[in-house]
């Protein structure tokens, strides 16, 4: 079989029968004439000798043949409207584009350089990068309608839409934070007992978050604490740590920096609490972009350049 006769317009005429289930509304939809939509399928199946479509009392269904077609064609449909996108952004303004999401806890430590590494390559130097931050349901509503090419977040407890795929990235430890001030931040060694009567800190929209701290609290012997206070800014939530007599359990890479310069201390609990991750999110089915392919390896190089990377392949 030779690949190029294949009939590019005919499997995406394939594409119009099965939505329509019709070969005439497929026509009337392409403003093509019946006969001559009705050639284009005849000769792909000619070339590759096996019907596509039966016709049935519920209109026009593909063969098992076609399904497979189908499959391969809605791939090809996708690579050629990203292609399409891309030459007319670049016709435009001279760049491409790319839509980046991101929770806040993994912005700082993993975004950004992957950010400043992108721009500095000098095969994507004409590229605009947008940085959405949000939380994990906001990001992906924005990947299915299609308003991001890529989001980095964690990964739900519950069923991801299967309009979606992800795929680990990163990981980072995590430990309970309170500011350098706090009265537990000079003890050498910290009962977890101790930890009951303070304000805790929790974000208010990670739900998967939460559920883990309830999980963190009970290994740690612990009810849930009595004082809390629920955010959506992660910035708030250390600006409490500093400011007030509070504590929180977050992820240190996060962190990192306020850490090492003294600001804020990890307390020395003896309790190995699990390591969060972080995955990258893409819509399924939807051809990815040469500037969102280079963002996806930068963030891959530099996870594994960290040490953060999971211990399987991400990708």
């Amino acid at each position: 079989m030779d690949l190029y006769k294949l009939s590019l317009g005919g499997m995406l005429n394939c594409l119009e029968v099965e939505q329509h289930r019709s070969i005439n509304a497929a026509a009337r939809s392409r403003d093509m004439s019946q006969p001559a939509l009705s050639r284009s399928i005849q000769m792909l199946e000619r070339e590759l000798g096996v019907p596509l479509f039966e016709r049935s009392s519920n209109g026009v269904n593909p063969t098992p043949y076609g399904e497979t077609l189908l499959h391969h064609a809605r791939i090809v449909q996708s690579e050629l409207q990203r292609c399409l996108t891309d030459i007319q952004e670049r016709k435009q303004t001279g760049r491409m584009s790319l839509r980046v999401g991101a929770t806040p806890s993994v912005v700082t430590w993993l975004i950004m350089p992957t950010i400043a590494a992108t721009y500095t390559d000098k095969n994507q130097e004409q590229t605009n990068i947008g940085l959405i931050e949000s939380h994990p349901d906001d990001l992906m509503s924005g990947l299915i309608r299609g308003s991001l090419d890529i989001t980095i977040q964690p990964p739900s407890d519950e069923d991801i839409n299967d309009d979606v795929v992800g795929v680990p990235l990163a990981e980072s430890a995590v430990g309970v934070v309170v500011g350098a001030r706090h009265p537990l931040a000079k003890k050498g060694k910290v009962d977890a007992s101790e930890l009951k009567r303070y304000l805790w800190l929790l974000p208010a929209w990670a739900s998967t978050w939460n559920r883990r701290f309830q999980l963190e609290l009970q290994a740690l012997g612990l009810e849930q604490p009595q004082r809390a206070l629920l955010s959506n800014s992660f910035q708030a939530l250390r600006q409490m740590l500093l400011d007030y007599e509070a504590l929180a359990i977050l992820p240190l890479e996060y962190v990192g920096a306020d850490i090492r310069a003294g600001v804020l201390k990890q307390l020395p609990i003896r309790h190995v609490f699990a390591k969060t991750q972080y995955w990258a999110y893409v819509k399924r089915g939807r051809a990815m972009s040469l500037a969102s392919i280079a963002f996806r390896d930068s963030l891959i190089a530099f996870a594994r350049q960290m040490g953060k990377a999971p211990a399987a392949d991400p990708l």
